[in-house]
This record gives C-alpha cells, sequence and structure tokens, in this order.
C-alpha cells in the first residue's frame, strides 16, 4: 500500500468541498481492504510531521476498520498479515501517539481481544502490557494502564475462561497498578490525577461481577482499601494545577474522577460483598462489615463534615456518599454509627442539595425548557443526581427506621417551615421553603400510609403551607406547590372549598408565564380530575384546558404531558364532541411534527437522550389519538373524520417503518376499525403500508399487529371475499410466520397469532377461501405433536376444528388423505379440558355437530361405526362445562363494569408493603430490595453452585441462560376468557344447534339407529338436560334484551 497515495487521500476527506471530500471517501472504501492498509494508517499516525487534521482523520478511520473488520464472523475481515502487524505494533505506537491520537487506537483493543486473545493468537499481549506498566517512562505507563483497563473491560463479565483471563490481571496486574497508585497519590498534578482514576476504573472492572479469593483477603483488601479512602481524604484546594474556578468545570477535573472512582469502589465492595452477599461471600461479609465498613464510614461522614463547613466536592462525589449512607441504614452496625449525626446529615447534608440552587435559578431563566426536562420531567430517572441520591437517603430513613426517625424528620421539616412563616417577608429565603417542600413530597408515600403519625395532619399542611404558594410571586415556589399537591394525590381534601381552591390554583398555574410553572400545573391537574365534585366543575373548562395543554405539549416534548392529555379525552368526551375534529387535527400536526424533529436529527448521536423524549412524546400523542376516537365511538360521523386526519400520521410511521411507534399505530388502526365496524375507504388506502410493514418487520411486530389485521378481515369481509389478491398477501403474512418452525426468532406466541388470523378468516369468509384450506391445515399439523404449551396447542387444533366447521366433508377428505384423522381427533379429545372460553367450547360443539350432520356414507371409514358415537360423546363432554364457562364470562363482564366505577390505583392489602413496622437499633432491616437481591443471589448459586455466574452490582443477573420463551405466561393468560374477542359464532346459540342436530338426526334413518345404539339412558337423560338447560338460556338473554330497552 502507497502510504503517500493514501495520506493525499485522508488530507482529501478532510477538505470541505464536496466534489474532493466524497470521492476520497468512497476511494478509502475500495482501498481499505488492500494489503498492507492498517500498516500504511500506522505509520501516518507515526509521522509528526504529517498534517495534526490528517492524522486525526486516519486514527478514526483506522478505529472503525478495526472494530468493524477484526471479527471474521461480523463480514469485511481484514487481511491476517495486517492484523498480525498491528498486534505486535499498536502498543507501542499507543505509547509514542499524543493523546487525542491515543484514545482510537486504545478503543481498538476491545475488538482485537475479543477475537483474539482467547483463542491465542495475542500472547504476548499482557507480559507486554505489565512491562509498560512498570516503565519508568510515564508515557509508557499511561498507555500499560489504558491497555490493561481495556483487557479487563472486555471480560469483566465474562463465565469460566474469560473470568481466568481477568484473573491473571488480579493476581499479577494489580500489585503493580496498586504500587504505581501509592507512588502517585501524593501529587497533585493533572496526569497523576488521571493515571490514578484508571488504575481504580481498572481495578473496579475487577470486581463488578465477582470478587476473587486474593481480594477477599486482608494482604489485597487493606492495600486497596487503604489507597481508596486516602483518595477520599485527599485535601483538593482550589490552587492545585488546573482546578478551574468555575465549579461546572471542576466536575472534570482529574482528581475530582479519581476520587469518584475511589468512592465507587468502596461502595460496589459495601454493597455488592458486605451487606446481605451470596453464600460464598460471607465470610468476607462479616470480616468487612467489622473491620471496614465502619471506617468507611466514619471516612465519608468526615467528608460531610468538610462539605458542611465550604469545602468544595463534585456532584458524584456527594452523589456516592449519599448512596453508601443510604445502605448503612440497614446494618446495625452502620446504623449506630450514623444516628449521633441523622440532624446534621439531613439538615446540612440532605436538605441543602434539594433546595432551588442558583444554578437552578439560572436554568430556569436561561433555558428554561431544559429546566423542565432535568427537573420535572421524571427527574429520579437520573440516578447519578446528587438529588435524586439525597431523596433516596432520606426516604429510606425514614422507612427503614421510622420508628425513631419519621416524626423527627417532620419536626426539622415544621421547624423550617415556621422559621419561614415568622421571618417577615422581605427577608424570607424562599429557596429554604421550597427545600422544605421538596422534602415533604419525598416523603409523601410515608406521610400519606394509613399508620402514618401525620396522616390526619396532611390536608391543613397543604392548606396552611402549599396552597398560598400556588400564588408566590418566586416561579419556582409555584412550580413546587403544584409538584407538592401532586405527590400528594392520595391525601384526598375532606373539605370541598380545599379542593375548588387548590384546582383553580392549578388551573391558574396552568396559563403561567414561565414554563416550568406551566408544565407543573398540567402535571399536578390529573389528580383532580377523579374527584367528582372536580369533574363538574371542570366541564366548562374543557375546551380551553386542552387547548392550553395542547401548546404546552409543542412547546415541551413529554410524555407525561401527553398522558394528562390523554386523561381529559378519556374523561370529558361528551364535552369534546363539538371539538373532537380540531382536537384530533391538533394532535397529528403535533405528532408529525416531533416525528420530523426525530428524523431531522437522527443522526446525530449526542441528541440521543432528547430523541428518546421525543420519541416518548409523539407515542404518548398517538395514545391520546386512539382514546379520542374511542370517545366518539357513538358519532360515525365523527370517526370518519378522523380517520380521514389520523392517516398521514399512520402513513408517516409505516413508511418509514418507524418500529418505535407500531405498537401506538397499529393500536389506532385497531380502534377506528373497531369503533366504526366497517373498514373506510381511507383505511383501505392503509392496507398496503400494513403489509409492507410486515414484510419489513415481520418477526419483530405480529403480535402488534394482529388485531388490527383481525379487523380488516372482519370488518372488510366483502372486499376480503371478491379480493384474491388481499386474501394472497393474509395467506402470506400467516405462512411467514407459521411455515418457518425451525426458527428461534419466531416464538410459539408469534405462531398462536398466525392462528388466530387462520380463524378469522375461515369464519368470516365462509365459502369464499376454499383453495386456502388445505393449505391453512398443512401449517398447523406439524405444529400438533411438538407443542409443549396449552395455549400453543389449542391454537393449532382449532385451525384444523375451524376447517372442519367450514368444510366438515372436504376437510376430513384432506385429513384421511394425509393419514391425519385417528391422531387428530385422539389430540383433540384428550384435550377437550384445554378449551375453556365458550368460544373454545362453541367451536368444538359447532364443528362436532357438523360432523354428525354429515350422511354416514361420507364420513371416511375411520369415523364410522364406535368412532360415530365417539364424535357425539365429545358433544356431551363439552357441554358437560359449557354452563360453567357462560357463568364465567357473565362474572368477568360484571367484574369489569364494576371496575369502571372503582379507583384503578386501589392496590391489594397483600402488595402494600407494611410501613412503619417496629425496629430496634440492634437489628438489622431487611424490606423488600433485600428480598428480591436474596432471591437473585440464591438464583446465582442454585445456578451455578461454582461460583460461574453472579448478580452483577446493577442489579441484572448474569449466566442465566433459561431459555424458555414466554410461552409460559401465555400458557394461561390466552387460555382465559376476553370479554373484548368477537366472533361470528357469538350470535348461534350452541343449545339450539345441537337441539337442531340431533332432530335432524333422530329424523334421518341411517342416524336414528347409531343413536339407539350408542346412547345410554344417561347421556339421554343429559341430552334432555341440555336442552332444558337451552331452553333457560334463552329466556335468560330474552330478558336482558328486554330491560336493555326499557
Amino acid at each position: 500500500m502507497d502510504v503517500t497515495t493514501l495520506y493525499q487521500l485522508f488530507s482529501a476527506t478532510v477538505r470541505p468541498e464536496e466534489t474532493i471530500r466524497i470521492p476520497a471517501e468512497q476511494e478509502l472504501k475500495k482501498v481499505e481492504v488492500s494489503v498492507g492498509f492498517l500498516p500504511a494508517v500506522l505509520q501516518i499516525l507515526g509521522s509528526p510531521e504529517a498534517d495534526e487534521a490528517v492524522r486525526q482523520a486516519a486514527a478514526v478511520y483506522f478505529k472503525n476498520r478495526c472494530q468493524r473488520g477484526w471479527d471474521v464472523a461480523k463480514g469485511n475481515p481484514l487481511d491476517e498479515q495486517d492484523k498480525e502487524f498491528v498486534r505486535q505494533h499498536i502498543l507501542q505506537a499507543i505509547v509514542a501517539l499524543p493523546q487525542r491520537l491515543r484514545v482510537q487506537l486504545i478503543a481498538c483493543l476491545g475488538s482485537m481481544l475479543s477475537a483474539d486473545h482467547l483463542e491465542g493468537r495475542w500472547p504476548q499481549y499482557l507480559p507486554e502490557v505489565m512491562q509498560l506498566v512498570q516503565s519508568s517512562d510515564e508515557q509508557s505507563v499511561h498507555a500499560g494502564v489504558a491497555a490493561l483497563y481495556e483487557f479487563v473491560k472486555t471480560y469483566q463479565w465474562g463465565q469460566q475462561e474469560k473470568r481466568k483471563a481477568v484473573n491473571v490481571v488480579i493476581e499479577q496486574g494489580l500489585p503493580i497498578l496498586h504500587a504505581v497508585a501509592t507512588r502517585l497519590v501524593a501529587s497533585d498534578s493533572q496526569e497523576a490525577g488521571f493515571l490514578v482514576k484508571s488504575i481504580l476504573k481498572t481495578y473496579n472492572s475487577t470486581i463488578r461481577l465477582s470478587l476473587s479469593e486474593t481480594q477477599q483477603s486482608s494482604a489485597s483488601l487493606v492495600p486497596w482499601g487503604t489507597l481508596f479512602v486516602t483518595i477520599v481524604e485527599k485535601p483538593l484546594h482550589a490552587g492545585i494545577p488546573g482546578m478551574p474556578e468555575d465549579p461546572s468545570e471542576r466536575e472534570a477535573h482529574p482528581w475530582w474522577k479519581a476520587k469518584k472512582w475511589a468512592y465507587s469502589c468502596l461502595n460496589v465492595l459495601f454493597e455488592r460483598y458486605g451487606r446481605k452477599p451470596e453464600k460464598k461471600y460471607q465470610a468476607f461479609s462479616v470480616m468487612f462489615m467489622e473491620h471496614f465498613a465502619p471506617n468507611i464510614l466514619n471516612a465519608y461522614l468526615k467528608q460531610i463534615e468538610l462539605l458542611v463547613s465550604g469545602t468544595w466536592m463534585s456532584s458524584r462525589v456527594k452523589q456516592l456518599i449519599a448512596n453508601f449512607l443510604e445502605n448503612c441504614v440497614k446494618p446495625k452496625v452502620t446504623w449506630n454509627i450514623i444516628k449521633p449525626h441523622l440532624e446534621a446529615i439531613i439538615m446540612h447534608f440532605i436538605f441543602p442539595q434539594l433546595c432551588f440552587s442558583q444554578e437552578d435559578q439560572e436554568q430556569w431563566e436561561d433555558d428554561p425548557l431544559e429546566y423542565v426536562h432535568k427537573k420535572i420531567d421524571n427527574p429520579l430517572e437520573d440516578f447519578r443526581s446528587p438529588v435524586h441520591a439525597a431523596e433516596t437517603l432520606v426516604f429510606s430513613i425514614a422507612k427503614l427506621r421510622s420508628k425513631q426517625t419519621f416524626q423527627p424528620i417532620m419536626n426539622l421539616v415544621n421547624s423550617v417551615i415556621t422559621k419561614y412563616n415568622e421571618t417577615p417577608a422581605e427577608h424570607r429565603d424562599p429557596r429554604q421553603k421550597d427545600g422544605a417542600l421538596k422534602l415533604m413530597s419525598t416523603l409523601a408515600p410515608l406521610a400519606t400510609d394509613q399508620n402514618s403519625p401525620v396522616v390526619g395532619h396532611i390536608e391543613m399542611f397543604l392548606v396552611n403551607n402549599v396552597l398560598p404558594e400556588l400564588k408566590s410571586s418566586y416561579g419556582f415556589l409555584r412550580a413546587r406547590a403544584c409538584e407538592t399537591l401532586l405527590s400528594y394525590e392520595e391525601a384526598r381534601f375532606e373539605n370541598d372549598e380545599h379542593r375548588q381552591y387548590a384546582f383553580q390554583g392549578v388551573l391558574a398555574c396552568l396559563r403561567d408565564s414561565d414554563l416550568p410553572v406551566r408544565v407543573s400545573g398540567a402535571m399536578a391537574l390529573r389528580p383532580f380530575l377523579t374527584i367528582k365534585s372536580i369533574h363538574e366543575a371542570m366541564k366548562p373548562h374543557v375546551q380551553e384546558v386542552i387547548e392550553a395543554l395542547m401548546m404546552l405539549t409543542n412547546e415541551v416534548d413529554m410524555e407525561s404531558l401527553t398522558q394528562v392529555l390523554e386523561s381529559l379525552v378519556a374523561d370529558f368526551s361528551e364535552e369534546l364532541s363539538p371539538f373532537a375534529v380540531q382536537l384530533a387535527t391538533q394532535l397529528c400536526e403535533t405528532f408529525l411534527r416531533i416525528m420530523s424533529e426525530v428524523f431531522a436529527e437522527g443522526e446525530d448521536i449526542d441528541m440521543s437522550e432528547q430523541l428518546d423524549e421525543k420519541t416518548a412524546a409523539a407515542q404518548g400523542v398517538m395514545r391520546t389519538v386512539c382514546t379520542l376516537v374511542l370517545a366518539m365511538e357513538a358519532s360515525p360521523q365523527i370517526l370518519a373524520q378522523l380517520e380521514v386526519i389520523v392517516a398521514p400520521a399512520i402513513i408517516f410511521v409505516l413508511e418509514r417503518n418507524t418500529v418505535d411507534l407500531y405498537e401506538e399505530v397499529f393500536e389506532v388502526i385497531e380502534t377506528t376499525t373497531f369503533c366504526s365496524k366497517t373498514i373506510s375507504p381511507v383505511m383501505w388506502q392503509m392496507w398496503p403500508y400494513v403489509y409492507k410493514a410486515f414484510k419489513t418487520d415481520a418477526y419483530d411486530y405480529i403480535d402488534e399487529m394482529t388485531n388490527s389485521l383481525e379487523n380488516f378481515i372482519s370488518y372488510g369481509k366483502d372486499t376480503f371475499a371478491q379480493s384474491t389478491e388481499h386474501q394472497t398477501q393474509m395467506f402470506d403474512i400467516i405462512q411467514t410466520i407459521l411455515r418457518d418452525n425451525e426458527n428461534d426468532l419466531i416464538t410459539n406466541v408469534n405462531r398462536s397469532r398466525a392462528c388466530d388470523l387462520i380463524e378469522a378468516m375461515l369464519l368470516h369468509l365462509r365459502g369464499r377461501v376454499d383453495p386456502l384450506v388445505p393449505e391453512f391445515i398443512d401449517l398447523a399439523i406439524p405444529y400438533l405433536g411438538k407443542a409443549k404449551k396449552a395455549a400453543f396447542r389449542v391454537r393449532c387444533l382449532e385451525v384444523i376444528i375451524n376447517a372442519i366447521y367450514y368444510n366438515p366433508a372436504g376437510t376430513l377428505t384432506l385429513l384421511e388423505q394425509r393419514g391425519a384423522t385417528t391422531a387428530f381427533l385422539t389430540l383433540w379429545f384428550k384435550n377437550l379440558a384445554e378449551f375453556r372460553r365458550v368460544h373454545d367450547k362453541k367451536l368444538c360443539i359447532f364443528a362436532l355437530s357438523a360432523v354428525l350432520e354429515l350422511p354416514v356414507e361420507m364420513l371416511p371409514p375411520s369415523l364410522q361405526g364406535a368412532v360415530w358415537g365417539q364424535l357425539l360423546q365429545g358433544v356431551l363432554t363439552v357441554f358437560e362445562t359449557y354452563p360453567a364457562a357462560l357463568q364465567a364470562r357473565e362474572e368477568e363482564e360484571k367484574m369489569y363494569a364494576e371496575e369502571l366505577d372503582e379507583d384503578e390505583d386501589v392496590e391489594d392489602d397483600e402488595d402494600v408493603e407494611q410501613l412503619f413496622k417496629d425496629s430496634t437499633d440492634d437489628t438489622d432491616v431487611l424490606d423488600n430490595d433485600d428480598e428480591y437481591l436474596e432471591m437473585l443471589a440464591k438464583k446465582a448459586s442454585d445456578s451455578n453452585p461454582e461460583g460461574g455466574a453472579a448478580t452483577t452490582y446493577d442489579g441484572t443477573y448474569e449466566g442465566d441462560d433459561d431459555d424458555d420463551d414466554d410461552d409460559d405466561m401465555w400458557d394461561v393468560e390466552d387460555l382465559e376468557e376476553d370479554i373484548f374477542f368477537e366472533s361470528p359464532l357469538d350470535s348461534i346459540d350452541a343449545y339450539t344447534l345441537f337441539e337442531t342436530t340431533m332432530q335432524k338426526l333422530a329424523a334421518r334413518p341411517d342416524t336414528a339407529s347409531l343413536l339407539q345404539q350408542t346412547l345410554t339412558g344417561q347421556q339421554q337423560a343429559f341430552i334432555q338436560d341440555i336442552w332444558r338447560q337451552g331452553a333457560e338460556h334463552r329466556a335468560k338473554l330474552a330478558a336482558s334484551a328486554a330491560a336493555a330497552k326499557e
């Protein structure tokens, strides 16, 4: 590979002119597969005289080429000679290159190690890295530590052989790293801080999954623990090299990052292995909790003292301190250390972080939209936030040690508020009031608990201390008042005047001049909608409120706002009718705007978080559209207009294969067609897009599509009956899922949904899909013998049962031709008890009755004689449980009707955690989280007693190879009664049909004699009982119909 030519190509790629840059990029794509390409790039990187921009472009290209092509299995492989050259020279290149280029080469190491090291193709890697780490040259040490970290990171989550590779580093590398870090910890230089940070990250990666026996020993733990605490306690005054004056920039200083990793290592050791560990770490836990945890906690408490005295600390350090203290609340040994400092911790460590800060004020004024996303739009997701950590800490203290701490904390809050109220208005600090209300909001689940000592005082607290702030001159206090009301939504106002005052105050905030206040007001509106008196008061304002929410939704792409909007649409459908079309238009315009922005910004990786927020908001808008359609079900003219309005949004999603919106879009299609009970010309225009979406994303989204596909069949049956093209496309969807029975990506749940589509075609298109019947049977037969789960087995059986009902004589002939008649009937009758729903039982009755009505001479030989009598016995067997199924369905319908009138948020007593339980200082505290962690630990131990799997620090479980799909869930749920399921069988009375069948059989000579030979006296009596039940059932239905008309 000619280096000069390659250099010119890279030089052209950094030119701004497209006519120069694009051809160069295309030529690079061609030459990257040439032998000698990577060595030539390394030569360019190693040329100090080369242009910096060219070297940077070459470094990035080198990284991308290695990551794409190093693993042969991923395609586009690299030349083996080039790979060997890179293995021999990349570490020295990392040593020699400046930092901006070095990071690109370091990023290659993971891909290279994953493919090569365990295969024996890079045995010299670790020895060379160890030499670098022990070098007296600073650049070599930096390169060696970075390379060692990449090695550990590559294999840190691995099992067995991969974990052995990490153990080599633990045994040989960590002692060297410890010596380097210990030597550097006294230095204040940025270079020393950067290197120490990298060393601590490496140690941290070795303990994430498991703790080796070496690391459990005092010989390792004492020196490393001492190092961590030394770094935690290392003073970082403003005058050390490179320490910025700006606090936001100070966060990134290498020594503050090193501190962060020191805290993190101590936290992992304590939480993962010290407190409630797996069985294999019990001995270590006892030693750690007795000799190490108290010393670590005392070191952390000293840091809190420094913070209180005015010493600056980074946000991550404050967050990690709070995380550690939270875990110290449960064990008695650490709780007893915390307890004397509790008031100081709450008032001087936790409380200041809850107060509205100067940084908050600046963001509120300079970028209110960003403030909303960071502080209001589900800030609890920011698990690295020190504010969130402080909230979690105080909540854990008040919950886990409630008898000793809850009331004192309430007293502290009260003292802050009392002092605020007693201070002249011009001297009050509104941030103190904000912090007190935020603390009260944090403790709301405890304060409103039935056992809470303050539960009876909540209303007056809100009236006296929260409602007045709805009109505060400080915007952040108006917002905080709304958020506090939302936190205490479980605390219903007994006094209607208080309710109305709060509601009017929240409505006023919805029209506030400050964006964060408007958003908080909108969020606080939702719980008021469930109050009857407020509901009535709201009616005249519905249009105004919804318009305000729509304006807000166009300002802030926020899913929570669309949830409020959705609630309003659902609760005020009658009031919405006059402007439903206008609202739908606004919703779809908002949706298309959001999604256009998503596609416009989709290439910007830095925008990923914002894109997630926008996508979630778009999903919420579509759910609101769906709710609006449902609300207009009784207005066909409005429904027709809504279909026209929503069509462009549906097309936008399906045309661009926007899979994140599939669930919502297909729900809109399902809902519009269900409410209309027809497929309009507008909805038929959607069909090609639906079919294309399936062909593109078939395996992953059939579950989301099926209900809408069934509606196309049932409500568009006239078109399907006349259109071979539509039938062929629907069959293609079905056979794509069922034909590929070896594809692991397709679950039996997916296949069940395909069987549902077959059933819809056979029931709704009777006599119009004859050519497809043999195809359907051939799709189902292969699964009959291997369907392990009852739900899927019933689905497959029902494909053939539906075919029998569709054409009994033709289907029996097809089964005979395939030699499957006897096996099918045996499996069917063996599983009759699994046909649990009313629909399943009716289908069995109708299909068996259709076979019995066939002239005997049309039956295959295998069904004549004694077997004919078994068919009749099968019908009787189904009828034995049919009344109970009808009763169960009626109870389900009644239960659903009752639930509509009840509060959906009521929890079962079994699901509510018991709060304010007795606890003493000489006991450890266990809660639901501990029980969950113990379950995971037990699962890890049972699954792999040798310790090859473990619960990771972040709560995930590694090494779980349980390959069961979600059939277990469907095995129960999918065979239960579904009161919303509709079928052509609903209008046919099973009792009447069977009575008619029996009359026909008794009237024909050939079957009359069979009846006399087959039926016992007991069976004849049961048939009479069936007819009696039928008469009672018909009378009951008639009475219900008459009552409904009155």
